[in-house]
């Protein structure tokens, strides 16, 4: 009982955020910006937003393609339609519960493919270590790129642990953290290695599974294949998000820096808020004030970015929860 509701309230607060965001902050609104954001809604051209969504699903396309590469050196090879149907239906569950959607795919998987969860639950960590370092860059490159502009923004919102005597401080505490979890990890590892216990036992071979997938993308043997299809995902998932600025004239001038700004900061409002509902359009209209575009207008841009990519997400993981019982129906 205790874990239904745990799991109703992961779904609901989070929702409940955004949806209170988005109503508190067109609540703020005066009847004038609420008119300018509709006739921004009105006169945007719906070409550019098209081409996003196409770009968006070619971004989907090649991650389904992208998977099979790092499951098959663990002999599993998996038919293109079931990855593919599986990458959508993992999206939708993220909507719904975060991170859950990971966890969904490979059950979807196993359960069509006949494959072991954990060492499909693996690859997909490994998919998740190769775009964090992928997005760890983007990061990197917007803050080179925008330091000056951002630096006092990144200042207000650091505050006094930004100032040179908490630093110090600062690097003790995360140095006595880092102890502190690699003891707790290394007692945990010995203990799980030598017990006896069918409970350690079944861990073993769940963790023995994690750690084949994890391991996968080392033993590829089409790395650059691989490294060509991440690249291609992100540049995509850019491409999707770039496109809509020309659909609107007041944000068709944004330099590369504010658009990737936006980016990042739209991609991290995800990450804290789920599926972004009602922050994201924030995000991206907050951070494009600082290029000298009308909040109204950088609020419909996001709302625009999102809700066509959601849209997407959406139509496109329902209608894989439909299709992919039919794709693997026997006889």
């Amino acid at each position: 009982m205790k874990g239904r509701i745990a799991n109703f309230l992961k779904v609901v607060i989070p929702l409940g955020i955004g949806v209170f965001v988005a109503w508190y902050q067109f609540d703020k609104l005066s009847a004038e910006q609420l008119d300018s954001i509709l006739t921004s809604f009105r006169s945007a051209d719906y070409v550019w937003v098209a081409l996003s969504v196409l770009a968006g699903f070619a971004s989907h396309w090649s991650r389904a393609f992208r998977w099979k590469y790092l499951l098959a050196p663990m002999g599993i090879h998996l038919r293109f339609i079931n990855s593919f149907f599986s990458v959508f239906i993992g999206y939708v569950a993220n909507i719904i519960l975060p991170r859950f959607g990971e966890v969904w795919r490979c059950v979807m998987v196993s359960r069509y493919e006949k494959q072991p969860f954990e060492k499909l639950f693996g690859s997909v960590v490994a998919e998740r270590i190769a775009d964090v370092v992928v997005v760890s860059g983007v990061m990197a490159v917007t803050v080179a790129l925008q330091l000056s502009l951002l630096g006092d923004k990144i200042r207000e919102l650091l505050g006094d642990r930004l100032q040179p005597d908490a630093i110090p401080g600062l690097i003790a505490k995360l140095v006595v953290v880092a102890l502190i979890g690699l003891v707790a990890a290394f007692v945990f590892w010995r203990m799980l290695k030598r017990s006896t216990l069918p409970l350690f036992v079944k861990l073993r071979g769940i963790v023995a599974g994690l750690t084949e997938g994890v391991t996968s993308i080392l033993r590829m043997e089409s790395k650059w294949s691989f490294v060509g299809h991440t690249s291609f995902i992100w540049g995509m998932y850019l491409t999707m998000f770039f496109l809509p600025f020309l659909a609107l004239p007041e944000t068709a001038h944004v330099p590369l820096g504010g658009m990737l700004a936006s980016f990042v900061m739209g991609s991290l409002s995800i990450a804290l808020v789920q599926g972004g509902i009602g922050v994201y359009p924030i995000a991206v209209a907050e951070t494009l004030r600082l290029y000298d575009v009308p909040y109204e207008s950088g609020l419909a841009l996001g709302w625009i970015i999102w809700t066509s990519q959601t849209a997407l997400i959406v139509i496109a993981g329902i209608g894989s929860m439909a299709l992919m019982p039919l794709a693997n129906r026997k006889g």
